[in-house]
């Protein structure tokens, strides 16, 4: 891949910068830091953002990093006192001013034209012919670009393999195709199974009865054993089922990750076996392998926080890692073909938007899946090609030949959002409304108070705000529209202020008037967020300079001020606020008497969770991938631990909630229950 950075080029492969035909080889954290400049060169970074994004924690002064940034403007020929490509502000940070863009790579090597003296009596002549020759390659273009379009796209059978109904995740086809293992769950039960299926026979049998979260399957290269993870309550696992053995006995290879996602195997290699996993929760996500003597070996590194190798295929011939990289704010994936043996890349293929899952169809061709189609890509030469399926929602692939592939597909699921009374003890259904309805689009936000709804709608790419009465419910305003992402936090219970999250940024929209103002910036790093008790002003929390700081915005006046530090969560009560620190313990501040007492409370810091006070209570949600909890304690009486607690399927109910304190309730999404099929995929 080629980037041109103002008059220069980069070429991500080689970690090499072209400057006046002159080729310059960069070290590999220079090389990283102008990477991330370019990934994010539309806002300013600041040094915080650097260390956590690129050193991940570990103790580097603000020194070294400068250092690196001046390798970077010395290398670009850069005057950072009148800068063309790096622009440094105080307090914000670094931002590439020069112009970005990605680039094919020939492109790059193709010689600058000589100039070419002409009379100007012949200009005439001579627009006339470029106007001709002009003409005649867009045509020629056109036709090609038509034609090559057309090629490009391939088309498919497909057939429902016979299995479990159930809930599926993952599958495995064993070298010699007479095998399918798979993991499935039902609807009533908390665990998953993994399943074996014999193609000649048709038998389905039970191999592992007892997993919880398997999502990496692969059989061992003598199809004797089948490899799994699993996943339970912050332990991850990797295990070996033996297949010849009629009591399918388990021995565990792997038991001190944080968790274990994908597993795979290489064909030329006896008794290892690959998988992606983080050793901690605070540790990257990376490909490993192991032997069955217990030798772990990292195979790929990730130098930028956010990035994960979540899955890895090994081409067919043995030699080369296809390793699909995932991004926590899900905007993009990126795929990298490495050579086993000297770690080099020969690929790379990024894209804006979410890959589900990558294989190799033969030694030039991956395949990848992401929502809306299969793509075959020839790493060779860069060129892809759209395998036309007729069915979607497909979530996980597997390789039986190079013409045929299975998948497992996800059928729709009507999910349900239902409004739950508090207390806890009394935490009993009032209302539920179908998360999809006819005429209309997906319910992303459901947050009704009194007799006031807000909602965000998701149909079509298109995010509205939409507000009515429950007696009224034919009657629907949209507010605002948008193709941006919209997130709803919550509404004033008068309805003339509601706060949002538009484009990752903070929002106070006034519905009087439809303005909108903005409180963050989109690179911010925000906490939490809550109106005052009077409503007249906005609560928040954002870290700077690795603190938090808590901020009051008066939405009348238009002003802030920071009014605590040193703390992540604020709600308010009656005689002051609940704050949290970065790791959810509350404590209790009186505002008379301007004291701050510690609660014997924690709440979740999880971005899927939600803690409100409501009535003098204290109720937050928390789970473990397995289990959804609400929980409810008294205000002043917390120090005595005293807490009730609703335990949940997270399978089901997820742990985000919305608070209507007028009617004393909140809501939850219930999900549908889920089945999904093993397909086959012929490629004509």
């Amino acid at each position: 891949m080629f980037f041109k950075i103002g008059e220069c080029y980069l070429n991500t492969q080689e970690m090499s910068l072209r400057i006046n035909e002159q080729s310059i080889l960069l070290e590999p954290k220079v090389f990283a830091v102008l990477m991330y400049f370019i990934e994010h060169n539309d806002r300013y970074i600041s040094m915080e953002e650097l260390h956590e994004n690129l050193w991940q924690g570990r103790c580097v002064s603000d020194a070294a990093v400068r250092r690196i940034i001046s390798k970077i403007r010395i290398v670009l020929n850069d005057d950072h006192k009148e800068p063309t490509y790096l622009q440094s502000l105080p307090k914000r940070g670094y931002k590439l001013i020069c112009p970005v863009s990605q680039i094919a790579e020939t492109s790059t090597s193709e010689e600058t034209e000589k100039p070419i003296s002409v009379k100007n009596n012949d200009a005439k002549k001579n627009k006339r012919f470029l106007f001709i020759v002009i003409a005649t390659l867009f045509l020629f273009s056109l036709t090609y670009f038509i034609y090559k379009n057309i090629d490009k796209e391939v088309h498919v059978v497909t057939k429902v393999i016979d299995s479990v109904i159930s809930d599926k995740k993952t599958l495995t086809v064993s070298n010699d195709g007479k095998y399918i293992a798979f993991t499935s769950k039902f609807s009533h039960e908390k665990d998953y199974h993994i399943y074996l299926k014999n193609q000649k026979n048709e038998v389905v049998k039970v191999l592992v009865d007892n997993t919880k979260l398997p999502l990496g399957l692969a059989f061992s290269n003598d199809n004797r054993h089948l490899y799994f993870s699993d996943n339970v309550d912050g332990v991850a696992l990797l295990k070996l089922v033996d297949l010849k053995d009629e009591a399918h006995k388990t021995n565990t290879l792997v038991s001190d990750f944080y968790f274990i996602a994908d597993v795979f195997t290489d064909s030329s290699e006896e008794n290892v076996v690959y998988f992606s996993g983080q050793k901690s929760q605070q540790s990257a996500m990376l490909i490993y392998k192991l032997n069955l003597e217990g030798d772990l070996e990292e195979i790929t590194s990730v130098a930028q926080k956010g990035a994960y190798d979540t899955q890895g295929s090994i081409s067919p011939g043995s030699g080369k890692l296809a390793v699909l990289r995932a991004y926590s704010d899900r905007k993009r994936s990126s795929i990298r073909v490495l050579d086993l043996k000297s770690g080099r890349m020969l690929f790379n293929h990024t894209q804006n938007s979410v890959i589900y899952d990558v294989l190799w169809l033969d030694e030039e061709h991956i395949i990848l899946l992401d929502s809306q189609k299969l793509t075959k890509i020839n790493i060779k030469t860069g060129d892809s090609q759209t395998i036309t399926v007729n069915i979607n929602r497909l979530i996980a692939l597997s390789r039986v030949s190079i013409n045929t592939l299975l998948a497992i597909k996800d059928n729709d699921t009507i999910n349900t959002l239902i409004e739950k009374k508090l207390p806890l003890s009394d935490f009993k259904n009032i209302e539920m409304i179908q998360e999809k309805q006819s005429k209309q689009g997906i319910i992303e936000a459901y947050h009704p108070i009194g007799n006031k709804v807000w909602m965000v709608i998701n149909e079509s790419g298109v995010n509205s705000l939409v507000f009515y009465e429950k007696a009224k419910v034919d009657k629907k305003v949209t507010l605002m529209s948008t193709e941006k992402p919209l997130k709803l936090i919550s509404s004033s219970t008068s309805g003339q202020y509601v706060l949002l999250k538009l484009q990752e940024r903070i929002t106070i929209l006034n519905t009087f008037d439809n303005s909108l103002t903005y409180l963050t910036k989109a690179d911010d790093l925000i906490g939490d967020v809550a109106f005052s008790l009077d409503e007249k002003s906005v609560l928040y929390t954002r870290k700077n300079n690795g603190e938090w700081q808590v901020f009051m915005y008066d939405i009348g006046k238009k002003k802030q001020n920071i009014i605590f530090n040193g703390y992540r969560f604020i709600r308010p009560f009656n005689a002051g606020y609940v704050l949290g620190d970065d790791t959810g313990r509350l404590s209790r501040f009186d505002t008379e008497k301007e004291m701050v007492a510690p609660m014997l409370v924690n709440i979740s810091t999880e971005k899927n969770t939600n803690w409100e006070i409501i009535n003098n209570k204290i109720v937050w949600s928390t789970h473990n991938l397995k289990s959804t909890i609400f929980n409810e304690v008294d205000l002043y009486d917390a120090d005595t631990l005293s807490i009730e607690s609703k335990t949940f399927d997270f399978g089901v109910i997820r742990p985000r909630f919305y608070v209507d304190k007028t009617n004393s309730l909140i809501v939850v999404k219930s999900k549908g229950n889920r089945h999904s099929e093993i397909v086959s995929i012929s490629i004509q």
